[in-house]
Order: structure tokens, then C-alpha cells, then sequence
């Protein structure tokens, strides 16, 4: 009555082996939700569809970003996003046009439309990668001289 079945032992055995195998599973899992790329290139379509001088920010909670031509991504701790643009939008990457994204006239920081223009094309061709994000994102449309971008920064 009190005899140790043979079958016990090994039953054990596997329910250890699931419990460690679910731990580590668990333990694999995000911590967090990745972040909302969606709502971020929702923010840049509506600024770029905007007449010239629209401009909108939005919060990030991403840790980096990367933006080359319609493709915007966002990653953090949760994982990694990617989301398509309506339009091709160019990366404030230099810093003239960052000023010009923080709201400086082009007329100001650039010597010509067409210095403008030639700015914007090699933040464009630049190949992707990663950035540190900021907090908040900004998007500004711009027309200048027959250049019309929208800048993201």
C-alpha cells in the first residue's frame, strides 16, 4: 500500500522540466510594449499632407529611432517597429536643418534654395541607422524657393 510507484519519479521529473522550461520563457518575455510607431508616423503624414508651416509634435517612448525615405522605425526595450510614410520626409540630421526644424526661417540658416535643397538630398541619401530618439518627436513642413520637405527630428 505504501510501495513508491515507479511511474511517481518520473512524473516529477517532467513537471520540473516544464516549470523550468515555462520560467524561462517568462523570464524571456518584454517588459514593456513596443513603442507606437503608428501614432508617430500618423503625426509626420499629417503634418506632410498639411499645407507649408504645419508643424506637430508628439511624445516618443523610444529609446532609438531611424527614418530614411517613407520607412520610420522605433525601437526600445519592448521590442522593434517599423511603420511607411505617406511621403518621403527628410531626417533633421545636420545641425542647420535642425534650427530649421526648431523653427528658423531656411532664409536664415541656408545662403540659397538651393543650398536648401542640396542639404536636404544628402540627409536623404543617407544609408539608415540607428539614433538616440528624443522625447518628443517634431515634424515641420517647409517650402522655400521650390524646395517643399518636411522635415522630422
Amino acid at each position: 500500500m505504501f510501495d513508491t510507484n515507479v511511474d511517481t519519479v518520473s512524473v516529477w521529473v517532467a513537471v520540473g522540466a516544464v516549470s523550468v522550461a515555462v520560467l524561462g520563457v517568462i523570464t524571456q518575455l518584454p517588459t514593456s510594449a513596443p513603442p507606437d510607431a503608428a501614432a508617430a508616423a500618423t503625426t509626420i503624414d499629417e503634418v506632410a499632407t498639411g499645407p507649408p508651416g504645419s508643424v506637430a509634435t508628439r511624445e516618443l517612448h523610444a529609446t532609438e529611432w531611424s527614418l530614411a525615405g517613407r520607412q520610420l522605425g522605433l525601437r526600445s526595450a519592448g521590442g522593434t517597429v517599423h511603420e511607411t510614410l505617406l511621403h518621403q520626409v527628410v531626417p533633421a540630421v545636420n545641425p542647420s536643418l535642425a534650427a530649421v526644424l526648431d523653427g528658423e526661417r531656411p532664409s536664415s540658416v541656408f545662403d540659397s534654395p538651393d543650398a536648401f535643397r542640396r542639404a536636404n538630398e544628402r540627409a536623404t541619401t543617407e544609408r539608415e541607422q540607428w539614433r538616440a530618439a528624443p522625447d518628443r518627436l517634431t515634424a515641420r513642413h517647409v517650402a522655400w524657393g521650390g524646395v517643399d520637405v518636411t522635415l522630422v527630428g
